[in-house]
């Protein structure tokens, strides 16, 4: 089997308090969250464009595809006639209800931002998983790697866009093909399967603003639910305090089921940050030397 290259590897950062860090090494595993579960509060919220948007889009696609190929330009067909709509309303609330059940798996792209280790891991008490996922992991889990992006315009979804894409790029690779092999192509489930990709990687990954700091990166699964993926992610445990009440739990866990994973200490001075890692050591003291 070739071996994962690393420049595709995803590295990123999940601060935990410490009951949850404890919980997650017990288990092995890791939370993918369903939207409601966040807590922004706007998450996965938008409108779907008017049935005349993604009419639009689809037929100056096609009218595009057409004309690239010496054909004539298509009739624009407005308006939309009822059945068009009545089918556009169906796919658009399944595909809402698709978004709402997915799993979302939150994370941040550094182990030293002191407003993450504030928020998120019980100011500084609990810890911070470094997770590396290689390529094989990402594919084998069918997960979807996402970066979040931040704006503050009303969001509006039209998903004619994300099949503009995927038609587009399936006429790039079949220049033989005609408009109606095209066409019977795009109805098959592996199109439709990559059209809903990138439509929910859309419409999962916009969050407002006012979060713009978190820089957030997110895998996406299916289903949202735990998974038993820890222990193959898992490198490095961060920690900055050992005063919390599962420290000696957490060290623990780690030294008898997680051998591999490295520590690094952060200390946060004024304008210095500094950490230092090494592997996990562990000494057995003999009894006769307990007093």
């Amino acid at each position: 089997m070739a071996k994962d290259d690393p420049k595709q590897t995803l590295s990123c950062f999940k601060y935990r308090s410490g009951v949850s860090a404890l919980r997650c090494l017990v288990d092995g595993t890791l939370y993918f969250a369903k939207p409601v579960e966040l807590n922004d509060i706007l998450e996965t919220k938008f409108d779907h464009a008017q049935p005349e948007a993604f009419s639009r889009i689809y037929l100056d696609t096609i009218s595009e595809v057409s004309q690239n190929r010496g054909g004539p330009r298509l009739s624009s067909g407005y308006p939309c006639p009822p059945d068009f709509i009545a089918i556009n309303t169906e796919e658009n609330e399944r595909f809402r209800q698709s978004c709402d059940n997915i799993g979302i798996f939150s994370a941040a792209r550094r182990p030293n931002d002191q407003a993450m280790w504030a928020y998120y891991a019980e100011n500084c008490q609990g810890v911070c998983f470094e997770l590396e996922w290689s390529a094989s992991i990402v594919q084998e889990s069918q997960l979807l790697p996402v970066d979040v992006t931040y704006s503050r315009v009303a969001r509006q979804h039209n998903r004619a866009e994300d099949w503009r894409t995927v038609f587009l790029d399936l006429a790039e690779k079949n220049p033989s093909l005609s408009l109606q092999e095209l066409y019977e192509l795009s109805l098959e489930e592996q199109f439709r399967r990559r059209m809903g990709i990138l439509s929910t990687a859309r419409v999962t990954s916009v969050k407002h603003t006012d979060w713009a700091h978190e820089r957030e990166i997110r895998l996406l699964s299916g289903k949202a639910g735990a998974r038993p993926l820890l222990k193959s992610v898992l490198k490095r445990v961060h920690f900055m305090r050992t005063d919390g009440a599962q420290w000696g739990p957490i060290m623990q866990e780690l030294h008898m089921n997680y051998p591999q994973v490295e520590l690094a200490q952060w200390t946060f001075h004024h304008g210095e940050i500094t950490a230092s890692a090494q592997s996990m050591m562990f000494k057995t003291i003999p009894v006769t030397d307990i007093k």
